[in-house]
Order: structure tokens, then C-alpha cells, then sequence
């Protein structure tokens, strides 16, 4: 059986999906319900985990809103997580994007996944790789994993969006598997 990490209503502290905290009637105690709900259909399935994982930052960012307020409590949650974007108007780095965030996460002394990331295109896109997986992500040590969004949406967010953004991406993966 291999372990499979479920996800359930990611980004809850923003306000674009149905399940966002601050629309539709919704708030955070109704969310942190409706996560244990739905973790607790699942206590007797031994190779599911619960990922949890918030927007970088609040949508809108007022105290009511903040990312902990929807944390589950520890015996629902085996991952802490949070997803961040450089949108690249203005240029951020990754720390700029998820310092706040991870500091915030790491209080909850569980592993870490970054369950989305990515940067926008752009002359600086491939420092910008190098430095997230070579210097920001191993300065982090509670991050167990991390995921590239790699889709051209609202950005060109692909690795492959220019070839030195591919290339430092296979350089700084492979140097980090040696």
C-alpha cells in the first residue's frame, strides 16, 4: 500500500474558492469542522494521511482571517503546509513569499510540504529556481517536500517557460539528489 497525502479545502484563508473562510457564509470554525469531518471518515484507512495547507497569505488579511485560526488541531493533521506564488509585479523572492508563512508553520511541529510553488516568468525566473532548492528550501529544515506548479495559467509558471529556468531546475534537482 502505498501512502497517499489528502488534501482537503487548500488555501482556505483566501477568498477564490467556494470554500474560502470569509465567503459564502463560511468562517474559519466552520472550516476547521468540516476538515475534522471529513478527516475523521477516514481514521480506519491506514495509508491515508491529512495534508492541511494554507495560502501564503490572507485573503483578506485581518485577524479573523489569520492562517492558524483554521488549523484542525494536532490529531488531524500529519502535514502542515502552504502554497506561495512570485507573481512577479513586484518581484518577490522566496523568502519574501514564505518566510511568514513557514515560521508561522514550523510552530506546529509537524514535517512541512510546500504543496504548490512556482515563479512567474521572467528574466530573473532561474535564480530565483536556484536559489528556493538550493538555499531556501534546505535552510528550512522542518520542509519535508515541495511541489512546482508547473502550468501556464496566470503566469507562465512551467520550468520549462525558457530554457535556463529548465536547465537551472535539472542542475539544482540533481545536485540536491547527490
Amino acid at each position: 500500500n502505498s501512502t497517499v497525502i489528502v488534501v482537503l479545502f487548500e488555501e482556505m484563508n483566501s477568498d477564490w474558492y467556494p470554500w474560502s473562510g470569509m465567503t459564502n457564509g463560511n468562517t474559519p470554525q466552520k472550516a476547521v469542522l468540516a476538515y475534522r469531518h471529513v478527516r475523521d471518515l477516514f481514521r480506519d484507512v491506514p495509508n491515508a494521511r491529512f495534508g492541511w495547507t494554507v495560502n501564503h497569505d490572507s485573503v483578506p488579511d485581518t485577524a479573523e482571517n489569520a492562517r492558524l485560526a483554521y488549523y484542525p488541531g494536532d490529531n488531524y493533521v500529519d502535514y502542515v503546509g502552504v502554497n506561495g506564488f512570485n507573481f512577479g509585479n513586484p518581484w518577490q523572492s522566496f523568502s519574501e513569499v514564505f518566510d511568514p508563512a513557514l515560521s508561522e508553520l514550523a510552530t506546529l511541529n509537524k514535517p512541512i510540504i510546500i504543496f504548490s510553488m512556482a515563479s512567474a516568468d521572467g528574466v530573473r525566473k532561474a535564480a530565483w529556481i536556484r536559489d528556493t532548492l538550493t538555499v531556501q528550501i534546505p535552510a528550512h529544515p522542518k520542509i519535508a517536500g515541495w511541489i512546482w506548479f508547473n502550468e501556464d495559467k496566470e503566469a507562465d509558471w512551467r520550468i520549462w517557460s525558457d530554457p535556463d529556468s529548465l536547465h537551472t531546475f535539472t542542475q539544482s534537482v540533481s545536485r540536491h539528489e547527490e
